[in-house]
Order: structure tokens, then C-alpha cells, then sequence
């Protein structure tokens, strides 16, 4: 009876012959109405936001806009921000999840790659788990949170980490167990040649450049960026999400997208200012893998006292296929079957990673459902 329940609240998705927990023609209507155009001024920013925070409030999440003023140039950004809240909520038995991802672009940028399937993924996963949330216990509190201004010197999330995350923990004595940072995760090029890396790639990471060498320079993984030892653990538990999901979809897909690993010691950056002047640039030769915002997790202002476990997702971006030629190559051609295939992946592994982390009840079910739903055609 229980699993007959699930079947009717959950949408799990045949589409292109492909079965996933996430629905993929939700996370395509997202994308083709409110991220596939500019969203670079303010009046662009406006539309994505509202649409953003009416997604979030759709599955039962009450949302809120966090202004704060660039620090250079005077500007206001807007995080839209998302809490799906533990039992444990403000006490210090609390255990901090964030999930995030930038929904502003480069000018005159559709940005449906980047960073619309990011924000795409953390409105889907958010949809699910609150749907879990109706049949499943939960200990643990989710932050969603989709970061303005990354294209300029990452202030959102800088300013995310440093107004709301930070004070939270300083005042519940919560701890933060993982922060992952999405940006980009459509854009799958199967095809030899296809992949680009900075010029301190192979110098900097010998062993993920070998591997590459031997995909042949193929576009068909996700890079996961973290820190060596740091964010070991959490490297660890996002590949075994991702690996099984791989394996729940195997059969459906003949691809096999596998996932390039780049630990970086970062022990000579001592702050996020540091990362913007040419002497951090020219001794590590880290900058290139540093600028999103997994850095304003990095380089925060307590970082004395404790550190944030953080990973960064990306399908590398504009060194990938055509982007690396047409860098505003990025509208809504970019949804073809394959590429859905690979955002309904991620987004699948990005859910169990949700589950697990959060100490949702439902993870005991999951594959139960993963099977049973295989051996039904969904119309």
C-alpha cells in the first residue's frame, strides 16, 4: 500500500526512453521560460527572480529575497533564498545542507547551460524532497539558494556566506555538513576533441589529464572541483550518488558519463581577495578553478575556525563543444535529447545526495522504486 502511495505523488519520468526521478519536462518548461533569456540587468534579473521564488513556493517553500550592495561598485544584488527546515531547526543539533546555483548571466547571454540548468536542478530537487517530506521523515535542514551577481566577483554568494549562512551557524551553533555549488550540468559532447582545459590543466592536475587524454578528449563527464582533504568526504558520498544513479539509468542510455575529480591545495590562498590579484594567479595557477562560487565558501570570513565542506559541479561551460568558439552559444538548442539525458542525471544524483546528507528516511526506498518504476511503460 505504502509503495501504491509513492506511485501516485511521485512524477518518475519516461522521457526519450529514459526513466529518472526528476521530471525532466518541468525542468524543461523552467529553462524555456524564465532562464533561457539574458538575465544581466537588473530588469532581466527581476523576471528570472519572481519566476524563481513562485517555483519554490509552488512545492510548499516559502522563499525570500536577500539584497545586499556590491562592495565595489555600489551595486544591489538579489539571492533568492529557500529553507526546508529539519526538526532541529535553529538548535545546535541542526545539520546544515546547502544547495545552490547563480541565475544571472553574461550580457546578452540566453544562459540555459549556464547557469539555467543549475537553477533548473535546485528548483527540481526541491520539488522532490518536498514531496518526500509528505511521507518521509527528514532530520536535517536543506538551504536552497540561487546566487545573483556571480559574473561579478561572485557578491552574491560572497554575500550568502557571509550575511545569512555564517550568523545562522554563529547563533544556533549548527553545523554546516555540505554546500554544493552547481553551475552547469547540460551540456553532454560525446565526440573525441570535444573538451578544452586552461593551459595550467595538465601541470596542475597530471593524473585527471591522463584520464582525460584517455577519453580522448571527449566533453563527457561532470568535473567536480573540492579541496584535498577538506572536502574528501563529501567528494566521496556525491560520487557514490551519482555512480549509483549512473547505474539506475545504464540501461537506458548508452552513454556512460564519468565524473573528472580536481582536488586542489589551496593552502597558499588565504582569502577570497587574494584570488583576484595576478601574484595568487601566477604562483598557483588555481585561478581558472577557483572562480565560481564554491570560492566564497572557501575563503570565508571564519575560516580560522572552521571550514565548510563545499564541492562544485560544472560541465566546464564555455570549454566544452561549440562554446568554446561562441561563447554566448548557450539558447535553447542546447536542450537536445542527449543533453537532457545529461541534466536528468545530475539532477537524480543530486536528489539522492539530498537524501543521504539530510538522513531523509525515504533513502531506504529509493532503489525500490527506481526498479519498480523500470518495468512499467509510462505513457
Amino acid at each position: 500500500m505504502r509503495l501504491i502511495l509513492i506511485f501516485t505523488v511521485f512524477y518518475f519520468v519516461e522521457i526519450y526512453g529514459l526513466t529518472t526521478i526528476a521530471d525532466v519536462d518541468r525542468m524543461k518548461h523552467d529553462i524555456s521560460k524564465f532562464l533561457s533569456i539574458s538575465r544581466h540587468n537588473e530588469t532581466e534579473k527581476s523576471v528570472a527572480r519572481v519566476a524563481i521564488k513562485r517555483a519554490l513556493e509552488a512545492v510548499g517553500l516559502s522563499s525570500m529575497t536577500h539584497t545586499f550592495i556590491h562592495e565595489e561598485t555600489n551595486e544591489i544584488g538579489a539571492n533568492v533564498i529557500a529553507v526546508q527546515k529539519g526538526p532541529h531547526f535553529g538548535t545546535s543539533q541542526d545539520r546544515l545542507v546547502v544547495l545552490s546555483a547563480n541565475y544571472d548571466t553574461l550580457e546578452d547571454n540566453p544562459g540555459v547551460d549556464d547557469n539555467g540548468s543549475g537553477v533548473a536542478a535546485v528548483i527540481e530537487a526541491a520539488r522532490i524532497m518536498s514531496t518526500l517530506d509528505t511521507l518521509y521523515s527528514r532530520m536535517y535542514t536543506i538551504i536552497y539558494v540561487c546566487y545573483d551577481m556571480k559574473h561579478k566577483s561572485l557578491a552574491g554568494s560572497h554575500a550568502f556566506v557571509e550575511d545569512i549562512l555564517l550568523p545562522l551557524v554563529e547563533r544556533t551553533n549548527a553545523e554546516i555538513i555540505a554546500a554544493v555549488v552547481v553551475d552547469g550540468i547540460l551540456h553532454f559532447d560525446p565526440f573525441p576533441g570535444s573538451q578544452a582545459m586552461p593551459a595550467e590543466f595538465e601541470t596542475l592536475f597530471p593524473d585527471a589529464a591522463h584520464e582525460l587524454h584517455s577519453h580522448s578528449h571527449m566533453g563527457d563527464f561532470i568535473q567536480i572541483n573540492s579541496r584535498s582533504r577538506i572536502d574528501d568526504h563529501l567528494v566521496h558520498l556525491f560520487s557514490k550518488s551519482y555512480n549509483r544513479s549512473s547505474e539506475m539509468l545504464s540501461d537506458d542510455w548508452p552513454f556512460h558519463p564519468w565524473m573528472l575529480s580536481l582536488k586542489m591545495d589551496i593552502a597558499n590562498i588565504t582569502s577570497l581577495d587574494r584570488l583576484y590579484k595576478k601574484v595568487a594567479r601566477d604562483q598557483n595557477g588555481l585561478h581558472p578553478f577557483l572562480f565560481s562560487d564554491h570560492s566564497s565558501f572557501f575563503f570565508h570570513s571564519k575560516k580560522n575556525d572552521f571550514e565548510i565542506p563545499t564541492i562544485y559541479l560544472t560541465d566546464t561551460l564555455n570549454l566544452r563543444g561549440v562554446r568554446q568558439y561562441c561563447v554566448q552559444c548557450d539558447g535553447l538548442y542546447m536542450m537536445t535529447e542527449q543533453n537532457m539525458k545529461f541534466l536528468a542525471l545530475m539532477t537524480d544524483a543530486l536528489i539522492r545526495f539530498l537524501i543521504e546528507m539530510s538522513q531523509s528516511s525515504a533513502i531506504g526506498v529509493v532503489d525500490d522504486l527506481y526498479s519498480f518504476m523500470f518495468n512499467i511503460d509510462v505513457e
